[in-house]
């Protein structure tokens, strides 16, 4: 029953909460703890439990962990589906690994237009690559967060995913309830309704895939269908709420781990946190 429960969840593991950037968005300045999960702690989690789905992210660069593409290859020898998402800094000198450890989707985070030079010449590379190895993975995203001061910005950034081969195109919301730089904050309804108005008649006219955050609503849809595991093993129920400890992935049984998880959800109309997230 335990397993068969997993498998339906995605596991989201932090490799690392170090990173090269310091972006404006991140909430990662916030946080205390820092360091790398060990390859041998991954293992154990994945050897424990029965998760199919595996995204590496968090609130560091998963580039930055030198077992990074071992991690990945392990999960794929166990027939894990996985997903990376990076700032796209280190993925120029990566292409190779990238490919070679057989990742099924690679999101590009991106906030900032003028970003792009960050990554291009990497995108690039690994999309030539990926061609000329005929292969079907990894799919591609940029992974766009729309706050006030890049909303302008999200036609542009689209259009240049479709022109540069990018597969598909995720929105999401900034996330600010902790506070992060002073003056960043999110558009009303009324804009974001008029944005992906204008967003979904791009998308059916060039006929390509972009996905738009939905309503957020409690109990949340990414708490219930994913966990999350930081770099030293606390389980949370999501990325945000790193304060909010369910357990250890290391030392508990996760049994003891999931009824927390149950009793959380069951209140989580009244946390602090998820009744104001519009995520």
């Amino acid at each position: 029953m335990l397993r068969r429960m997993l498998s339906y969840l995605t596991l989201q593991i932090e490799p690392t909460r170090e990173c090269n950037l310091n972006c404006k968005i991140c909430m990662r300045k916030h946080l205390e703890k820092s360091g790398y999960l060990s390859l041998e702690h991954f293992k154990h989690i994945l050897d424990t439990y029965n998760f199919r789905f595996v995204g590496l992210h968090g609130w560091g660069e998963p580039l930055l962990h030198p077992g990074l593409f071992e991690m990945l290859r392990y999960a794929k020898s166990r027939g894990v589906i996985t997903n990376l998402t990076t700032n796209g800094t280190l993925v120029e000198e990566h292409v190779a690994d990238i490919l070679d450890a057989g990742v099924n989707d690679i999101a590009f985070g991106i906030y900032h237009v003028n970003f792009l030079d960050r990554f291009q010449a990497g995108l690039e590379k690994l999309l030539a690559e990926r061609a000329r190895r005929n292969l079907r993975i990894p799919k591609t995203y940029f992974d766009i967060t729309v706050y006030r001061d890049n909303c302008d910005e999200i036609i542009k950034l689209i259009e240049t995913a479709m022109e540069s081969g990018v597969d598909a195109v995720i929105l999401h919301r900034l996330f600010n309830i902790y506070g992060v730089d002073e003056g960043i904050e999110y558009i009303t309804r009324d804009e974001e309704e008029e944005l992906f108005r204008e967003v979904r008649n791009l998308g059916k006219e060039k006929r390509y895939r972009i996905y738009l955050p939905k309503r957020h609503s409690l109990p949340c849809v990414y708490v219930r269908r994913s966990i999350f595991v930081s770099c030293d093993g606390e389980v949370t129920p999501c990325c945000y709420l790193v304060n909010d400890s369910l357990g250890n992935a290391l030392n508990d049984e996760f049994k003891t781990i999931l009824r927390a998880r149950t009793e959380f959800i069951r209140k989580m109309h009244v946390h602090p946190v998820c009744n104001k997230c519009i995520w």
